[in-house]
């Protein structure tokens, strides 16, 4: 497909059939139209990739195709879109049949371009069907001869959001054996369940799991409520921060059980960088004790994930775990920097 800018009056000929975007300036940008969101449409030219236009700029549009969009009274629909004139476009509702497949159309309508709020939308924002989103992670060397090491370590994490929920469930695995003996043991899982109230505050409740035989720590058990902001959620800047009120219990191996209610405190933020092909990542959790200070817990991740081919991708990242009040015997920081190969989808 060839794309064209027309200046004013000025046509060139198109080699084959293309969307087509008016802007209020009089130009006119033909491609592709790839999505709307958050007030900006993003459209596939051939001359310069994907690029983002202001959705108050476009005097009128135009697609060959039908595509999904959502109103904003929120009724999700396949159509074309052809605007006939300033600020307006008629819509023609397209059955479908039961492979997806395009089977007649039937009815028009006009809407003004100020209803229109997504284009192409995924599933958390149409409200119809589930996106699943996440990614694993494996790291390890072996090492034979004067010494024989083992480690190996695997996380994994998967996203499943609706319009209004998101649950996310994620688990870490490390293990590491040192001419026969184990060097680290340790594994940590999580759930969580967001509901969203508005398109920005949502509730939520938790609960993590955690086991490390040389902290000392049987299960560290974690549950609590609170509510979140999200910032950003949309495909290259994602950020959330959260906070709330947490239940900790411990079973030691050695040590007597303890147990105590806790302030939390999250935040998680990702971006694309370098042109979008590498992922910056931050992630940080705190526990404050409400009983004592020094009952006090911080999980800290950071890192950048590098693409390879398709969905595979090489990260390096530094994490840290830190405790206020150990176990006897153990200390307060365990520090890591991991490399690892993993796999993503969305």
């Amino acid at each position: 497909m060839v794309a064209t800018v027309v200046h004013g009056a000025g046509i060139w000929p198109l080699l084959a059939a293309a969307d087509e975007i008016r802007l209020k300036n009089g130009d006119v940008i033909t491609g592709k139209v790839v999505r709307k969101f958050n007030e900006k449409v993003v459209f596939n030219t051939s001359y310069a990739g994907d690029i983002q236009v202001t959705w108050s700029e476009i005097e009128s549009i135009k697609t060959d195709e039908p595509l999904a969009i959502t109103l904003t009274d929120r009724t999700n629909l396949k159509t074309t879109l052809d605007s006939y004139e300033n600020g307006k476009a008629m819509i023609k509702l397209v059955q479908l049949d039961e492979e997806g497949e395009e089977e007649r159309e039937h009815e028009e309508k006009e809407i003004s371009l100020s209803d229109l709020l997504y284009i192409n939308p995924t599933p958390e924002l149409s409200g119809v069907g589930v996106n699943w989103s996440g990614r694993i992670n494996l790291g390890g060397s072996v090492t034979q001869g004067n010494t024989d090491t083992t480690t190996v370590r695997l996380d994994g994490e998967s996203i499943a959001r609706t319009l209004n929920h998101r649950l996310t469930v994620g688990a870490v695995v490390n293990r590491a054996t040192n001419n026969g003996q184990n060097t680290q043991f340790n594994n940590r899982s999580s759930i969580k369940l967001d509901r969203f109230i508005s398109n920005k505050w949502y509730v939520y409740a938790n609960n993590t799991l955690e086991n490390d035989r040389f902290r000392d720590i049987k299960l560290r058990t974690t549950t609590g409520v609170g509510s979140g902001y999200q910032v950003f959620e949309r495909p290259g800047l994602n950020l959330f921060v959260e906070g709330g009120l947490n239940y900790v219990s411990v079973n030691y191996y050695e040590a007597e059980k303890e147990s105590y209610p806790g302030a939390r405190w999250a935040l998680k933020y990702d971006q694309r960088v370098f042109g979008g092909s590498t992922q910056f990542f931050h992630e940080h959790e705190v526990l404050l004790g409400l009983d004592s200070a020094s009952n006090a817990l911080a999980f800290t991740k950071t890192g950048l994930r590098f693409p390879i081919v398709n969905n595979f991708n090489a990260s390096i990242q530094y994490n840290l775990d830190w405790a206020g009040q150990p176990a006897d015997g153990r200390k307060h920081t365990d520090s890591a920097l991991i490399f690892n190969l993993g796999y993503v989808w969305q």
